[in-house]
């Protein structure tokens, strides 16, 4: 039976399948190779023009005239708000490898989790709490792992690019930890490019989420290029989330 779906449906399949593909090759993507690999039911004619008309509208962009096409900050934007939280948990099979022998105190609770988080998310995981003991003023921490995970990206050879964004963790860690703050819930949120308030982080994305069903409400974020695994990081976010809110129920 031969599937009739409109021209907006095409373009929303064909727009992610070519950004999971840029996800998974870091290169351009060309007509040839999302028919190719996906034994498309279009002809390659239908997906040239469908792609270019994405294009058009701005979620496509070609680096060369001969070369396949890379998503755009607008393209990644779309793809990340029509992202399926279920069907990321459902196709990504994230485990913690509990610490042995058990932390001895929070703090290195909480650093070992991040740094699980980061091993298997492959990006810079981000974490702030906010504590409020009885009569004194509200704590707020911030805690920062995994940043050489940062080298591993492809986007990030350029070593400006390498400079801008360690200056932003060393010394901007305030505008993350604003944005992190404004997130204690479990809604999950995907800020891409100059969402995140500082020029050091254009090419960068940062998906959050947390929690505010504990003593210590917290937030966790993963920092890594646009090009980032949404889905993975969704995943491996809410496996952290669980493992951080058994931290606290130990400690507090």
């Amino acid at each position: 039976m031969v599937r009739h779906i409109d021209s907006k449906e095409r373009e929303e399949e064909l727009l992610g399948l070519l950004i999971e593909s840029y996800i998974e090759e870091s290169k351009p993507i060309s007509s040839s190779y999302l028919c190719s690999k996906y034994k498309l039911p279009y002809s390659p004619a239908t997906v040239r023009n469908t792609l270019l008309a994405l294009e058009n509208k701005g979620y496509l962009a070609h680096v060369h005239t001969s070369s396949g096409r890379v998503p755009t900050k607008a393209g990644f934007r779309y793809y990340a708000q029509h992202l399926n939280e279920e069907h990321a948990l459902r196709h990504c099979h994230i485990e913690i490898a509990p610490q042995h022998p058990p932390a001895e105190d929070m703090e290195r609770a909480i650093n070992y989790t991040l740094d699980m988080l980061s091993d298997m998310s492959g990006y810079t995981s981000i974490a702030a709490l906010s504590h409020t003991p009885k009569h004194l003023p509200t704590e707020d921490k911030i805690y920062c792992r995994g940043t050489r995970y940062i080298l591993n990206q492809p986007e990030f050879t350029d070593i400006n690019k390498v400079k801008n964004l360690f200056y932003a963790l060393e010394v901007e860690m305030n505008v993350l930890q604003l944005l992190l703050n404004k997130c204690f819930s479990e809604r999950m949120k995907i800020m891409i490019g100059d969402e995140l308030g500082n020029q050091n982080m254009e090419d960068c994305s940062l998906v959050i989420s947390g929690s505010d069903d504990t003593d210590m409400p917290f937030s966790l974020g993963l920092l890594g290029p646009m090009r980032m695994d949404y889905e993975k990081a969704i995943a491996s976010l809410y496996k952290a989330k669980a493992e951080l809110k058994k931290v606290f129920e130990a400690f507090l």
